[in-house]
């Protein structure tokens, strides 16, 4: 099994990438998804964060506010290592349970795992291989904004908020530029992908 680590900033199109490499045959697992997993109602996740920030973040249901807790988080530097505390060893244990069960089932796989915050984590050595996905500042704006997730503002203070791209090359092994078509894109994708099938 090949396993790879999908990082790059807010509005860089990690997930369109890793979407990619699943349409070339590679098993696609993103972590960002895990996350909302692992505080569902009645999880560990969930009654650990009940516990340290009180019920204001979680609906009648027990379902997390996420972009209120998002909020608070950023906001609050203090409060951002509580929840990292909470959920990274969380989110850890639920894709070493994915990436089992893929060693058991197709030993010979490629696995792309989408992980937002790799450089800030130091988690890039559990892995075989790094893809930086990239793209141009006013282009991961407008997709922000378009996509309706913040308005200029927000996007700008979250894509400073996180770390530089040149910290990010030093962890990757590939870089995907995508500020412009999908077409060149996906070249780049399958380029990349190619790459690790041959060389087995």
């Amino acid at each position: 099994m090949i396993t790879l680590a999908i990082t790059g900033g807010i509005g860089s199109g990690k997930s369109s990438v890793r979407k990619m490499f699943e349409e070339l045959g590679a098993y696609g697992i993103d972590a960002d998804e895990l996350a909302r997993q692992v505080v569902e109602p009645g999880t560990e996740g969930a009654r650990r964060l009940l516990e340290a920030f009180g019920p204001d973040f979680f609906d009648a249901e027990g379902h997390l506010d996420r972009r209120q807790m998002a909020r608070k988080v950023f906001g609050d530097p203090e409060a951002r290592r509580t929840i990292e505390s909470i959920l990274h060893p969380l989110i850890r244990n639920a894709e070493k349970g994915l990436l089992e069960e893929l060693i058991q089932g197709a030993p010979d796989a490629v696995v792309v795992v989408e992980i937002p915050l790799l450089a800030e984590g130091g988690r890039s050595k559990e892995y075989d291989g790094v893809i930086l996905v990239t793209a141009p500042r006013d282009v991961r704006i407008s997709r922000l904004v378009e996509a309706g997730r913040y308005d200029y503002d927000e996007a700008v203070v979250r894509m400073t908020s996180q770390t530089e791209d040149g910290e990010r090359k030093k962890l990757a092994d590939w870089t995907v530029e995508n500020g412009g078509d999908r077409e060149e894109t996906a070249k780049q994708v399958k380029k990349i992908y190619q790459t690790l099938v041959s060389g087995r």
